[in-house]
Parts: structure tokens; C-alpha cells; sequence
């Protein structure tokens, strides 16, 4: 009974403190992403920041479209990515994916990335067993590069 006690205490101070700790986490955004970002998209809605240690995000929507905007530590945008469906790729991403060394692996997501050098592109995100790749590809279906995550 006593065991059942603690883990019952455990559970309702989790439960209470584990909204407090992730709102700590959005405090301290700084003030030049927010302007930035209020700058870039004036329209944008359900907007929530995150404060991850080396970077900031903020998911929002615009135009009936999941974003997700990435800013430096020092507060200036880095990069944002427009969450697509498979079918919204350009034909020649999706047979470029289909040949690539990932294509039997289980597609996980993409999108449209924008980044600070101007440099537009698409992200596809696949998964095989607890590894994940990121390859990124140009309008024409040409890979520009791959990042590996687990």
C-alpha cells in the first residue's frame, strides 16, 4: 500500500510540475526572433515557440500550412521548412527519392525548406529501424545533400 502511495505521489507531482517546466522553456525567447519573425509572417497563426539550447523554433500555421521556423541562439533566423504531403513533392524530387538509397526505407515526412542564403529546396525525412536520414534535394530532383539522426 505503501509502495502504491509513492508512485501515486510521484504521478501528481509530475503531473503539476510538467506544465510549469515547459512553460519555463518558452521565456526566454529573444526579442530579435520574435521581430523577426513577426516581420517575415505578419499572417501567421497558432504560433508556439520552443527554446531547445542551442536554438529556437516556432511551429505555426499560414495559408492552411504547417511551418516551422528555426533561429540561432543569438536570435537571427536560420532557416523554415513548410510541411508537404508526399504528393505535393515536384515529380522530380519524388523519382529522384524513388532511385535514391533510402527508397525502401519508410517515409516519414517532407517539406519545402528555406534557409538564410536564399537557398530553397525540399527535405524528404525516412526511417529504418532507429535510424532516420534527411536528404535534400533541389526543384530539379538533384540531391544537395543528407543528414543522418536516430
Amino acid at each position: 500500500m505503501k509502495l502504491l502511495m509513492n508512485r501515486l505521489l510521484i504521478v501528481v507531482v509530475l503531473a503539476i510540475t510538467a506544465p510549469l517546466i515547459s512553460d519555463a522553456q518558452v521565456v526566454n525567447i529573444p526579442e530579435t526572433s520574435k521581430k523577426d519573425f513577426e516581420i517575415r509572417y505578419p499572417e501567421a497563426s497558432s504560433i508556439e515557440w520552443t527554446n531547445a539550447l542551442a536554438k529556437y523554433t516556432v511551429r505555426f500555421t499560414l495559408d492552411n500550412a504547417t511551418y516551422k521556423a528555426h533561429y540561432y541562439v543569438n536570435g537571427s533566423w536560420h532557416y523554415t521548412e513548410k510541411f508537404i504531403g508526399k504528393e505535393e513533392l515536384p515529380k522530380a524530387v519524388i523519382a529522384s527519392y524513388e532511385k535514391s538509397r533510402i527508397a525502401d526505407w519508410e517515409f516519414l515526412s517532407s517539406a519545402f525548406v528555406e534557409n538564410k542564403f536564399n537557398e530553397k529546396g525540399y527535405r524528404i525525412e525516412a526511417k529504418k529501424g532507429i535510424e532516420k536520414k534527411y536528404i535534400y534535394y533541389d526543384e530539379n530532383g538533384k540531391e544537395i545533400r543528407s543528414a543522418m539522426g536516430i
